[in-house]
């Protein structure tokens, strides 16, 4: 994690510095910094790295990671307990999600944009089997769950990314975001919201 952190900081600065000449063809380049909510009861986490071609392009480069309920969850899954009621752990399907998408953006004012986008992506994540088994209550001390959990082995697959995002400039290279994803996989394909930081070069100086 921190050698992606460092990386994406690199590149920001490389790209910030490149796209203020004039003969750069990137009119924007910021990293940004995400978190929200997905179907699933889903909660994630992203980096990224932005670049605006010429006002009217866009193209990203994302790490998302992801926690979500599985979606073979049954209806009447119960979690172990102690006589305390200090119940197991939730299940919980976790994934990293690394996107490239390009798209189209939509200038709405000097300092605030729209960006449509959609790409390839690869995932890996975890897969979970839910077996029905007997309750059992061991010296009224801890009571089993309802369901036997296997977890498989991690997989990585192919997925679809789709993005669509609002951006305001506060500052020349501060800004805020908000918008909508989804990621179509074999594993498990989370839909939902965030909230974003950008910080870099948000051009936004009167030509």
């Amino acid at each position: 994690m921190k050698q992606i952190i460092i990386a994406l900081l690199l590149f920001n600065f490389a790209t910030v510095a490149f796209g203020q000449t004039k003969e750069s063809a990137f009119t924007k380049v910021y990293g940004q910094l995400a978190a929200g909510g997905s179907n699933h009861n889903g909660l994630m986490g992203e980096m990224s790295i932005q670049a605006v071609i010429r006002d009217k392009w866009v193209s990203t480069f994302s790490y998302q990671n992801m926690e979500v309920d599985p979606k073979n969850l049954p209806q009447n899954y119960k979690r172990g307990y102690s006589l305390l009621f200090l119940y197991d752990a939730y299940p919980t399907t976790k994934m990293d999600v690394i996107s490239l998408t390009g798209g189209r953006l939509f200038k709405m004012g000097r300092k605030t944009w729209a960006t449509f986008e959609a790409g390839p992506s690869l995932v890996s994540g975890e897969k979970m089997t839910f077996s029905p088994q007997t309750v059992i209550t061991d010296g009224f001390f801890y009571t089993s769950s309802n369901y036997a959990i296997n977890k498989e082995a991690k997989t990585t697959t192919l997925g679809g990314t789709l993005k669509a995002d609002f951006n305001w400039a506060l500052l020349p290279y501060v800004g805020l975001g908000a918008g909508a994803f989804a990621n179509f996989n074999a594993i498990q394909s989370p839909v939902g919201g965030q909230i974003k930081l950008m910080i870099g070069w948000l051009n936004t100086k009167k030509k």
